[in-house]
């Protein structure tokens, strides 16, 4: 038995449509999981998983994947074969994207929805920035300084993630006759912060520090946790024999 999780290798490049659209229908499947994020909820809050002040294993983050409110239900699983499919899909994403904020920042790029708005294709924010919202609360105290300092970096992701920031966006944009326009003039801003919000973190860091997330971290030991978020370990659960399926 290969005790290895099977992790989409990073020179296959981004996830493809098809892929990404697996993945999101096993997330929001109606007889699944009680709250969900969706993929582009997910691609907002990996990007500040990966950015942040500390590194945050899959074994961790994986289950607010799971249930982004309070983190407890795991994955339900049909098969080994599946779990193993959308585990692989969703760490392989992580992986090309941080091994992209790396060693090519110039070409990362968010994940939106997009919605026809008179003829014109406009990007859905609100989840993405929602999950970057996410990220940084699973370490807020590491996070408050460079938020504090830079808060023009955070403007957009507040407006876009938060409750509070809905109601400004009412005044900022809803309001206004060039509503289009004003909204996506906060999206262009969203892909140059979060080259910042990295760049600024990674520097913080010795590179072999967050370069551990790359090759090594996804794939789980057989007495480390199971990265689907079940609480028992992988040995006894989705790299066992005996595969817990639910």
């Amino acid at each position: 038995m290969n005790w290895d999780m099977p992790i989409r290798p990073i020179e296959s490049g981004p996830l493809t449509d098809k892929e990404i659209e697996e993945v999101n229908t096993f997330l929001i499947a109606e007889d699944g999981l009680e709250h969900p994020m969706d993929f582009y909820t997910f691609d907002g809050f990996i990007c500040a998983v990966l950015s942040g002040p500390t590194t945050i294993m899959p074994s961790e983050w994986l289950r607010w994947v799971w249930d982004q409110e309070q983190g407890e239900q795991p994955a339900e699983f049909s098969s080994e074969k599946q779990a193993k499919r959308i585990l692989s899909l969703l760490i392989g994403h992580a992986n090309v994207l941080a091994f992209t904020l790396i060693h090519g920042p110039q070409h990362y790029e968010p994940l939106f929805y997009s919605h026809r708005i008179e003829g014109n294709s406009v990007p859905i924010i609100d989840e993405w920035c929602c999950g970057y919202v996410k990220g940084i609360a699973l370490d807020p105290e590491g996070w408050q300084p460079l938020i504090d300092a830079r808060p023009d970096w955070f403007e957009v992701i507040h407006l876009y993630g938060t409750k509070g920031g809905w109601q400004r966006l009412k005044e900022l944009v809803d309001a206004r006759r060039d509503s289009v326009a004003r909204h996506q003039a906060f999206v262009d801003r969203i892909a140059p912060a979060a080259r910042n919000i990295h760049a600024y973190w990674l520097a913080q860091h010795a590179p072999c520090e967050r370069l551990r997330q790359l090759d090594k971290a996804p794939a789980p030991g057989r007495n480390d946790a199971c990265p689907c978020g079940s609480g028992k370990k992988f040995k006894h659960c989705h790299g066992g024999p005996d595969v817990a399926l639910h």
